[in-house]
């Protein structure tokens, strides 16, 4: 863990200034509660206010918007890309601290919110020693919420019987083996209808017609709107979800012929965040509403 901020102290008696260089990251703060501090975005970013300004992407920071922003700590994520000697040169000058965190699986996903969680909150053990089981609970870590999402579900996940994921219809691309929905239909306790291959899987109509998926999930994000803090969303009927699929409905395949799909638009359901941690809880729903 990053020593950012010494054990015990926390937001409110902390002045810190964030560059969340990391649309995924950038959501992990937001939730922590921490928006009001981030001084500096991604290019891509997708959570923050427009008043935040941009300082570039991994194709090349602005170090002319991260020295007037003049951020406490930059938060990337960490891939095989290389920082510039430039940046890291100037970071110690002005004693930036800089943080990186690998999100690779969902274990990545749910250490990072909590070493984030512990970096501003305090560790368990400097929190005060006269805490109640309420407060205790009240200060659990991401990670907690995380695990509970991605739960095994039991004989529900069964009845799906061979799950494939997709991340497009049009070429069909589905979610394979490493990838993060993948790795949610696993630990939900379902079985992925594809055994092998990449991260990200093209296919034909035949290669769909050969894995005779038994339930499809497909994952489309929609453009968040101000709407989506007002009451639950309208859910699609199967004629609806069918539309969406296209052409491939009509093929013969088990998951359309029993209508066991589904499509998840969580703005944010392909980005390693805590929304996956949504995106599991609809997973799940999905897989309960097939068995009923």
């Amino acid at each position: 863990m990053t020593p950012a901020i010494k054990q015990g102290e926390n937001a409110e008696q902390t002045e810190f200034r964030l560059a969340a260089l990391s649309p995924a990251i950038a959501v992990m703060l937001r939730d922590l509660g921490y928006e009001d501090r981030i001084v500096a975005k991604h290019d891509y970013d997708m959570v923050l206010s427009n008043r935040v300004p941009s300082a570039g992407s991994e194709l090349g920071f602005d170090l002319e918007v991260l020295i007037e922003s003049n951020p406490t700590h930059l938060f990337f994520q960490k891939t095989s890309a290389h920082r510039s000697p430039k940046l890291l040169q100037i970071a110690q000058d002005r004693g930036w601290i800089i943080v990186e965190r690998p999100l690779n699986t969902l274990d990545d996903i749910a250490v990072a919110m909590d070493d984030l969680y512990y970096m501003f909150e305090g560790t368990p053990q400097s929190q005060p020693k006269n805490f109640d089981v309420m407060e205790i609970k009240e200060h659990s870590p991401p990670s907690e919420g995380l695990a509970l999402a991605w739960d095994d579900i039991g004989p529900v996940a069964d009845g799906a019987g061979k799950v494939l994921v997709l991340g497009s219809v049009d070429p069909i691309g589905a979610m394979g083996p490493g990838s993060y929905h993948y790795q949610i239909i696993q630990r939900l306790g379902a079985t992925p209808a594809i055994a092998e291959g990449s991260m990200w899987v093209e296919l034909d109509y035949e290669d769909l017609i050969a894995l005779n998926p038994d339930s499809i999930i497909l994952i489309a994000p929609k453009q968040p709107t101000n709407d989506d803090r007002f009451g639950e969303p309208v859910k699609p009927t199967l004629d609806e979800i069918k539309t969406l699929f296209g052409p491939l409905a009509d093929l013969p395949v088990a998951a359309f012929e029993a209508g066991r799909i589904g499509v998840i638009d969580h703005p944010l359901g392909l980005l390693p965040s805590g929304a996956l941690g949504e995106v599991a809880e609809e997973m799940g729903e999905l897989m309960r509403e097939w068995a009923e």
